[in-house]
């Protein structure tokens, strides 16, 4: 199993892609009622197979992740190849990018931007930031964050 299984409520969401998906698998309900009754391990694989199925569609449409913290932002773009990081901290105590939005504190902070080639599938990287706390952002989001590294890396060579 690549992601992890789909909860019952999930389940319940894609009950109708999820019978079609047995039927494509020649599993049809009499046969499915049946293997559910007797406890049989071909439905825990089909219902993995099915989880795994549904997470690689999902995450092939994820481009931009974001993290934040009291302390960082992180934003991610997930491109083909690699992940690109644009990175904003700030040293001032007082700031929580939790409870404030970056706009106000335009000269207490640090930008940073990065890339990273994937070591695993693009699919599971994106998943295991969606595990560890990011949530989908906008792309007008992380370009607005790009803008301002851009801006700052300016700024710093005048």
């Amino acid at each position: 199993m690549k992601y992890r299984l789909l909860t019952d409520t999930e389940l319940k969401e894609l009950e109708e892609d999820f019978k079609h998906f047995l039927i494509t698998n020649h599993v049809y309900d009499e046969e499915w009622v049946k293997l559910n009754k007797a406890n049989d391990k071909k439905v825990m694989e089909l219902i993995e197979l099915f989880s795994d199925i549904v997470f690689e569609k999902a995450l092939k449409n994820i481009k931009f992740l974001e993290f934040v913290s009291p302390k960082n932002v992180s934003a991610f773009f997930c491109a083909d190849n690699e992940m690109v990081l644009i990175g904003v901290t700030s040293d001032n105590e007082s700031i929580d990018f939790t409870k404030n939005a970056l706009d106000n504190f335009k000269n207490e902070l640090t930008i940073y931007r990065t890339t990273k080639p994937y070591t695993k599938s693009r699919e599971e990287e994106v998943f295991a930031l969606i595990e560890s706390g990011c949530s989908i952002i906008s792309e007008e989001r992380f370009k607005r964050l790009e803008l301002a590294f851009n801006l700052s890396k300016k700024t710093s060579q005048n």
